[in-house]
C-alpha cells in the first residue's frame, strides 16, 4: 500500500486478481489432470517455478493494474497446483484421504505464521501519531509565516514513516524457497515414470484386489469431453444426484475460500485500525492466528481418523459460527477478547477447505473437472468476499470485518447441513463399487 500510494479498497481489488486467476487456472488444471494424469508431479514443478517468478515481481509493481495481473498469474498456477496435488493424495489414499488431505493443507498454515516473522523486519515503521501531529503543526505554522513571501503551502496529508519498506527482500526469500521445493517434484516425476515402466508384483496385486477400482482405472480410461463434464460421471451415473451435490459444493467452497481470505487478509488490519494495536502487537496476533490455524489442521487431521467426515464438517462450521458470534459481541472494542477469540477462529477455519474436499471425494469421484468446479467456487467466492470487505472497510469502517465474518460462518453451517442431507441419499461412493462388484459376482455365478 505504501509503495503504490493507495488505499485498502484499491489493494483489495488488486489482490482479488488472484481469485480471478483461479478461474482459468482451474479449467486448465482440470483438463490437464484428466488428460495427462501421469504427469501431475511435472505440473506441480512447473507451476511452482512460475509462482516463484511472480512472487519476486510483486513488490516491484509500478501500479495497481500490474499488481492485479501478477496476482492473476499467481492464482492461475495455484489452481493447477491445487488440482494436481489433491489428485495425487486422493489417488493414493482413496476412502482414507481425509487425514492426509488435511495434513497436506497444514503446510499453508505453517508458512503463513513463519513468513510474517521474517517479513516484519523489512516493513516500514509508521511514525507515532503524537509525533506526527507535532511536526504537522510546526509545518502549518511555517507555512502561514512564509505565505507573504511564497504562495506555496506545505502539504501535510498522509502518514509519515520512520523507516523505509524493503519488503522485496521478504518476497525474494519466499520465491527462493518455492523454486527450491519445485525440484523435488521433478524427482518424483522421474521416479514414477520408472515405476510405471517396471511395475512391481506387489503394486499389480494391490490394484487387482482393490475394492476402489473406480479410482485405479479412471486414469486409464479415455473419457470423451461430454463424459468429463457430465455430473453423472462422478456420481455413479446419477445425474440428478451429481447436480445437487456439485451445486451445494460450489457454494460451500465459494464461501470457505472467500471467507478464509478475508480473515487472513484483514485480521491484522482490524487490530490496528479498530483496536489501535501497535505494528508489533498486530504482527503477534497475526502470528498467533496462523499458529492456531496450523493447530486446527493438525488436530482435525487426527480427529479424521476416528470421526466421520460428515460429522467433522458440522463440527467445524458450527464452531466457526459460534466463534464469529462471540467475536461480534465481545471483540469490537475489547483487545483481550479479540486476542482470545481469534485462536478458536483460526482452529475452526483451518480445516474447512480440506475437509470439504475429503467430504466431496467420499460421496463423488473427484476427477480433474470435479476439482475444477470446487476451485471455480473458491475463485468466485474470493472475488466476492474481497470486493465486499474492501468497500465496507474503506467506506463504513473497520468494524464491518466482524459482521462479514459472522455471515461467513452462518452460510458455512447452513450449506454443510444441506450437503449432509443430500449426501445421505446414496452414502459413500466406495460402497457403490463394492456393491456393484458383489452384484456382478452373483450374476456370473
Amino acid at each position: 500500500m505504501i509503495k503504490l500510494n493507495t488505499d485498502y479498497e484499491a489493494v483489495a481489488v488488486a489482490v482479488s486478481g488472484r481469485s480471478v486467476g483461479l478461474f482459468p487456472g482451474c479449467v486448465i488444471g482440470g483438463v490437464l489432470v484428466d488428460k495427462f494424469g501421469k504427469y501431475c508431479h511435472l505440473m506441480l514443478a512447473l507451476s511452482l517455478e512460475i509462482a516463484a517468478i511472480v512472487t519476486v515481481a510483486v513488490p516491484w509493481s509500478p501500479n495497481v493494474e500490474v499488481l492485479w495481473f501478477l496476482c492473476f498469474v499467481g492464482g492461475l498456477v495455484e489452481s493447477v497446483i491445487n488440482i494436481a496435488g489433491q489428485r495425487i493424495i486422493l489417488r493414493l489414499w482413496l476412502e482414507k484421504a481425509a487425514t492426509p488431505m488435511i495434513l497436506l493443507h497444514s503446510g499453508y498454515g505453517i508458512g503463513s505464521f513463519l513468513i510474517p516473522l521474517y517479513t516484519n523486519p523489512f516493513l516500514a515503521e509508521k511514525k507515532p501519531e503524537n509525533e506526527t501531529m507535532s511536526i504537522n503543526a510546526t509545518n502549518a505554522n511555517l507555512s502561514l509565516t512564509s505565505f507573504t513571501t511564497s504562495p506555496t503551502l506545505v502539504s501535510t496529508t498522509g502518514p509519515e514513516y520512520i523507516t523505509d519498506s524493503h519488503i522485496e527482500y521478504a518476497y525474494l526469500i519466499s520465491a527462493a524457497l518455492v523454486a527450491l521445493h519445485s525440484l523435488s517434484f521433478y524427482y518424483y516425476q522421474l521416479r514414477e515414470g520408472r515405476m510405471n515402466k517396471n511395475p512391481s508384483p506387489t503394486k499389480v496385486t494391490i490394484e487387482m484386489n482393490s475394492n476402489s477400482a473406480m479410482d485405479t482405472t479412471s486414469l486409464k480410461e479415455k473419457r470423451t469431453f461430454l463424459q468429463m463434464i457430465n455430473p453423472g460421471t462422478c456420481a455413479g451415473g446419477r445425474i440428478g444426484y451429481g447436480i445437487q451435490l456439485f451445486v451445494l459444493m460450489f457454494f460451500y467452497f465459494a464461501n470457505a475460500g472467500g471467507g478464509e481470505r478475508v480473515v487472513a487478509g484483514f485480521i491484522r488490519s482490524f487490530s490496528i485500525d479498530q483496536l489501535e494495536f501497535s505494528k508489533s502487537d498486530a504482527s503477534y496476533i497475526n502470528t498467533a492466528f496462523w499458529i492456531s490455524f496450523t493447530v486446527g489442521r493438525l488436530s482435525f487431521s487426527v480427529a479424521a481418523k476416528f470421526i466421520s467426515v460428515r460429522i467433522l464438517v458440522l463440527i467445524q462450521t458450527g464452531g466457526l459460527l459460534t466463534t464469529s458470534i462471540l467475536l461480534t459481541i465481545f471483540a469490537r472494542s475489547n483487545s483481550l477478547a479479540y486476542w482470545i477469540l481469534v485462536q478458536p477462529l483460526g482452529i475452526f477455519i483451518a480445516p474447512l477447505w480440506p475437509t470439504g474436499v475429503a467430504w466431496a471425494d467420499f460421496h463423488l469421484e473427484l476427477t480433474g473437472m470435479g476439482m475444477m468446479l470446487i476451485l471455480l467456487g473458491g475463485s468466485i467466492g474470493g472475488i466476492s468476499h474481497l470486493r465486499i470487505i474492501g468497500y465496507l472497510y474503506e467506506h463504513i469502517g473497520a468494524f464491518t470485518f466482524l459482521y462479514q465474518v459472522i455471515g461467513y460462518g452462518a452460510l458455512a453451517f447452513v450449506v454443510a447441513i444441506f450437503l449432509n442431507l443430500v449426501g445421505s441419499q446414496h452414502g459413500s461412493r466406495f460402497l457403490w463399487r463394492k456393491n456393484e462388484s458383489e452384484s456382478e459376482k452373483r450374476q456370473n455365478e
